[in-house]
């Protein structure tokens, strides 16, 4: 493959990886965890009997006899059945580290990163000093520890499930440290996206090509991304659990996506424009995208006219029916009412049509070195036309 074609096919995997990239960044920050967690507490017995009871007053038979119990018997009665004794002293650093976390000060980062949302102190069963203390239990149940100094902790069975998440206000209770493991790939994804978009080779510019100006199909491409990220991605915020976005709220995702689709196109459109190259020969046009190589002979043109591309009709009418059924968009939809392209049509003797936009939706000359081709066809004698054409259409280049 020559150089230039190879370079020019580069401009499709500068934008298809860092999107990817980025999309799987958003997703694996909203996986959830299956593995089981726990709750953990240092137990103040004493405090929990003098709490007990009913803040509307209403009393349970077995809240009046727990109340009035002596201090020990109320231990017995709560940790009856449910009690491990701790051996070791793996309890023993496990209970310290947990009584200063509840204190607000916990000794170190792996401390700091259990605090859940509300308060509370939570770890993976797993890293219990006794993996098998709550193993097996349905979510919501406790089991009891009893170190030998006396100290209680109480571990509660965690499973999170769909009523674990609200709407719009995420999670209740775990850390998100615990509960999305894969958050922190997202940042070395990001970075990883953005270097290989810097650092991919870009397509050669010498004084003999027509291409867009750089800057141009950079801010396209953040357009593109901006539009395709925030879309695609707006169902995992919404819902804070991948999975649930994909099965319970699938509706609200599939809205969502669909006008992803439009971010989609725009990236399409990067392509398209950060690989478009024209190469004025001395017998021919070659015009070279991303996805092919064109070669126009000048000898094969019938016709060379000005032309103007305006927007389809039926984008410029879905802008003014959101504009009217809303308050805003008006402004929008009038610009894309307004809004032309310019460029040359060129006809082919055997009919086929050529299209060559060199302005943006402004009037503005957006590709450098354009100056070469009006040039070049009136050197080889082909027949040019004053008069100018519409069409209609959402083409570059």
């Amino acid at each position: 493959m020559p150089k230039l074609e190879r370079g020019n096919t580069q401009e499709i995997w500068r934008r298809i990886l860092p999107v990817g990239l980025i999309l799987a960044a958003v997703v694996t920050a909203f996986v959830v965890t299956r593995e089981p967690l726990a709750r953990v507490e240092v137990m103040d017995f004493a405090r929990e009997q003098k709490n007990l009871g009913s803040v509307y007053g209403l009393w349970t038979d077995e809240q009046k006899a727990l109340k009035t119990m002596p201090l020990a018997d109320y231990i017995a009665s709560v940790t009856a059945g449910k009690t491990t004794a701790a051996l070791g002293t793996a309890w023993d650093t496990f209970a310290r580290g947990l009584s200063l976390t509840q204190e607000g000060n916990p000794p170190d980062r792996t401390w700091r990163r259990r605090v859940g949302k509300w308060g509370g102190v939570y770890v993976r069963q797993r890293d219990l000093p006794s993996p098998d203390l709550v193993a097996g239990l349905p979510d919501g149940e406790e089991h009891y520890v009893l170190l030998p100094d006396g100290t209680w902790v109480q571990a509660v069975a965690v499973r999170l499930d769909s009523s674990d998440f609200t709407l719009g206000s995420g999670l209740s209770g775990p850390p998100h440290a615990l509960a999305y493991p894969l958050r922190d790939m997202f940042f070395p994804l990001l970075a990883l996206a953005v270097l290989l978009y810097i650092l991919l080779p870009w397509p050669r510019r010498s004084g003999d090509i027509i291409a867009y100006d750089r800057w141009r199909v950079v801010l396209g491409d953040i357009a593109g991304l901006m539009l395709t990220v925030v879309f695609i991605g707006m169902p995992f915020l919404i819902t804070s659990n991948a999975a649930l976005a994909v099965t319970e709220y699938w509706g609200l995702t599939l809205v969502f996506w669909l006008i992803g689709l439009l971010g989609l196109w725009a990236v399409q459109v990067g392509i398209s424009v950060g690989g478009l190259q024209l190469m004025v020969l001395a017998d021919r046009l070659v015009r070279m995208t991303a996805w092919r190589r064109e070669e126009y002979l000048f000898a094969d043109m019938a016709l060379v006219q000005p032309a103007m591309q305006l927007s389809p009709k039926w984008l410029i009418t879905a802008s003014w029916i959101a504009a009217l059924s809303g308050r805003r968009g008006s402004g929008t939809a009038l610009l894309g009412a307004q809004s032309e392209t310019r460029g040359f049509r060129i006809t082919m003797k055997d009919g086929r049509l050529v299209h060559i936009w060199l302005t943006d939706q402004m009037g503005s000359v957006t590709m450098r070195g354009v100056e070469a081709l009006p040039r070049a066809l009136a050197a080889a004698g082909v027949p040019i036309s004053t008069e100018s054409v519409t069409v209609r259409g959402m083409s570059v280049g």
